[in-house]
């Protein structure tokens, strides 16, 4: 497999970058972050997708570039093409963070779409996984180092191993001895808490005699608890029978009671009720005597209320008379009053004209008409004068009336005291009306008495009766209090005698339950053991078959190593021999992957700074030619990332060398690096620039694309 061109488009720091790998030893050249080994990303990103990224997918984009906008446009998405070639055909792949197209030649539909069925078409193309091209293709940063005497044999066995792929063997190995020792420590409880199955059966014989024991007084309890119920259910049906003569016998002592009451009761009230009608009578008796005169009450009530009735309308009479003698008064009153009142306001009136007539002169006009006074001014005073005392001497006269007037008349203080008479008489009528009426109430109160009189000495007589047949049916009973005491007290110790024999049956059930419990956990006991020991052999067995494979496991890794080294000492025997013109041949390997060179015969353990560059470089070499070989491809390009990092001038110049005389087995040597001083030595130069500014790579191409290579790519 050789690279042919690769274009990027906003990935990472390249905005717009475009690379072409042509045949020979190329290096690319640039200054730390620049964006070289974001080359190689986008490469693996291409063949394998966003398995090849580093850190996370949203982070890929150029930070730097104008967020998308609109639909459609090709133009802003994150875009990487490369074209390879793999057995005389060209491939070209088309991939973005969302779909990927793979073409093959200068065809212009692809032959598969879609991110996945692209990476599953190269990977069967390559024939291998991205892990694998890594470890194939490329040199990582530092990835010499662990060859060299620098590591330790311990990690220049661990990498050697992880990069053929079989540190998984070690994996394996260490899940095996994890489930090993957890088995083991499972094992050693199981065994410590095992016991012997003697202890359980001598356990089981002692818990089924003591089961048998409890059974045994649990029957006799039983037995016992039988005929005490048939005792105690006799003594219940006798007891229900004196229950329920009790119960008759209380009811008709209770009736007894009642009625003996009711008869003491009844007999009270009679004697009650002739002592308040004798004094009731003695009352009435002596109400009537003043108030009836011989006649009886109703003759006397009835002739009470007609002189009420008579007097009220005297009264009534009276006291109109009185109002109309008074308000004929109160009128004549009134009316002098009134005559006095409007001679006394024209009095007012004259003497307020002539006061101001008193203010004019002869020869003045008439305040009233406007005429000239002239002679007649003197008469008119003169007349004001005379009105005035005219005025004043009829004031005087009703002045005298009014007084006379004002005197109540003596027909009037006379209906006065004939109506308060007339008042007087009503009430003294009205209260011995009210004195009849209460008579009458008592009359009344008598009557009632008599017929509640009547109802009692039928009630008592009825209770008499009543009394009398309560009193036969509570003899005919025949009921002892004494008897049904006896009685209850059998029957209450039988069944206390009854709820002991239950409650120690009870008993007695429960510790056969529990002993039965017992018997049947030690029963579980035994088959729990019996398991366990099926389980204690069975992880025995486990923990033998763990043992057999890690001894197995560790024999075939033994096996891997022994088998590594010889084809790995044979390859890096003939780079070696490449590189140095025949002057060292063979390369040994120690079991631990520590190389050593072999001179004439004999292993040369010393050797330089610049034969060790290339001991190293050729057991790289050698170790990508072994997984290419597993992988069944053609070794025939080379990518070395960052080599020369930990080499001084002297050392980088000889490997510069070494990598020329590689170019034989090597179609394509591609270097990445940031030390100018390995232009001279390569054949073509792409240099990867960083502009501070804008934050953006771009690549500056030694030379033009190769004629052949235009065309298949179309430009």
């Amino acid at each position: 497999m050789k690279l042919r061109s690769l274009s990027l488009q906003l990935f990472r720091q390249h905005a717009a970058s475009v690379v072409h790998f042509p045949d020979g030893l190329i290096g690319i050249l640039g200054a730390n972050g620049a964006g070289k080994t974001t080359i190689l990303e986008a490469i693996g990103f291409a063949l394998f997708g966003s398995r090849a990224l580093r850190g996370r997918i949203e982070d890929v984009r150029t930070r730097f570039a104008q967020p998308k906008s609109g639909r459609g446009r090709k133009d802003q998405d994150l875009r990487v093409e490369l074209t390879l070639e793999h057995e005389g055909v060209l491939f070209r792949i088309e991939r973005t963070l969302t779909d990927a197209d793979l073409y093959v030649g200068g065809e212009p539909k692809p032959v598969a779409a879609g991110n996945r069925e692209v990476s599953a078409r190269i990977g069967a193309i390559v024939g291998m996984s991205h892990d694998e091209f890594v470890a194939t293709y490329c040199t990582e940063q530092k990835g010499l180092e662990f060859l060299s005497g620098k590591k330790g044999a311990t990690e220049r066995e661990k990498f050697i191993l992880r990069m053929m792929g079989y540190d998984r063997l070690e994996q394996v190995q260490d899940l095996l001895r994890d489930d090993r020792k957890e088995k083991r420590s499972v094992l050693s409880g199981y065994e410590a808490s095992l016991g012997t199955r003697e202890e359980l059966e001598h356990r089981i014989a002692q818990e089924q005699q003591e089961l048998a024991a409890i059974r045994a007084k649990h029957d006799e309890s039983s037995a016992a608890l039988k005929k005490g119920e048939a005792e105690f259910g006799a003594l219940r049906e006798r007891m229900v029978k004196l229950e329920e003569l009790r119960s008759r016998h209380l009811r008709e002592k209770e009736t007894v009671q009642a009625l003996s009451v009711r008869k003491e009761e009844r007999e009270k009230r009679l004697s009650a009720l002739a002592d308040t009608q004798s004094l009731t009578e003695e009352q009435l008796a002596r109400a009537l005597k003043p108030l009836a005169g011989g006649l009886g009450l109703e003759e006397a009530l009835a002739a009470a209320k007609r002189r009420v009735f008579e007097t009220r309308e005297s009264l009534a009479a009276a006291t109109e008379a009185n109002r109309k003698t008074e308000l004929e008064w109160r009128e004549a009153v009134s009316k002098a009053r009134a005559e006095r009142d409007g001679v006394t306001q024209q009095a007012e009136q004259l003497r307020t004209r002539a006061k101001r007539a008193g203010g004019l002169k002869a020869g003045s006009d008439c305040p009233t008409c406007g005429q000239s006074l002239g002679d007649s001014f003197r008469q008119v005073q003169e007349h004001f004068a005379a009105e005035e005392q005219k005025l004043l001497k009829r004031r005087a006269e009703l002045e005298e009336a009014l007084k006379a007037v004002s005197v109540e008349p003596q027909a009037l203080s006379k209906l006065g005291c004939d109506q308060r008479e007339i008042e007087q008489s009503l009430r003294s009528g009205e209260a011995k009306l009210q004195e009849l009426s209460a008579c009458l109430q008592l009359e009344a109160k008598l009557s009632e008495m008599a017929r509640e009189r009547e109802a009692v000495l039928a009630d008592l007589e009825m209770a008499q009766q009543n009394l009398s047949q309560a009193s036969e049916r509570l003899s005919s009973l025949r009921f002892s209090e004494e008897s049904y005491s006896k009685e209850k007290g059998s029957h209450d110790a039988a069944q206390r005698l009854v709820e002991v024999q239950r409650l120690q049956r009870v008993r007695l059930e429960g510790e056969v339950n529990t002993k039965e419990a017992m018997v049947q956990r030690t029963k579980d006991d035994i088959v729990k053991f019996d398991e366990r020991c099926l389980e204690v052999e069975k992880l025995r067995r486990e923990v033998r078959i763990l043992d057999e494979c890690d001894r197995i496991l560790t024999d075939f890794r033994k096996f891997v190593n022994s088998s590594i080294r010889p084809r790995m000492a044979e390859l890096a025997s003939e780079y070696l021999a490449d590189l140095t013109d025949g002057r060292y041949s063979a390369v040994e390997l120690a079991e631990d992957f520590t190389p050593t060179v072999v001179e004439d015969g004999e292993a040369k353990r010393v050797i330089s700074g610049g034969e060790e560059d290339i001991l190293n470089l050729c057991m790289r070499i050698s170790l990508s030619h072994m997984l290419a070989e597993r992988a069944g491809q053609n070794f025939s390009l080379l990518m070395l990332d960052e080599v020369f990092g930990s080499l001084d001038e002297g050392r980088r110049g000889n490997v510069l060398s070494l990598l020329e005389k590689l170019r034989k087995r090597f179609e394509q040597i591609v270097i990445i690096t940031h030390l100018d001083d390995i232009k001279d030595g390569v054949q073509h130069m792409i240099q990867v620039e960083y502009d501070e500014a804008s934050g953006a790579a771009y690549v500056v191409p030694a030379s033009e694309v190769p004629e052949e290579l235009a065309i298949a790519l179309n430009v």
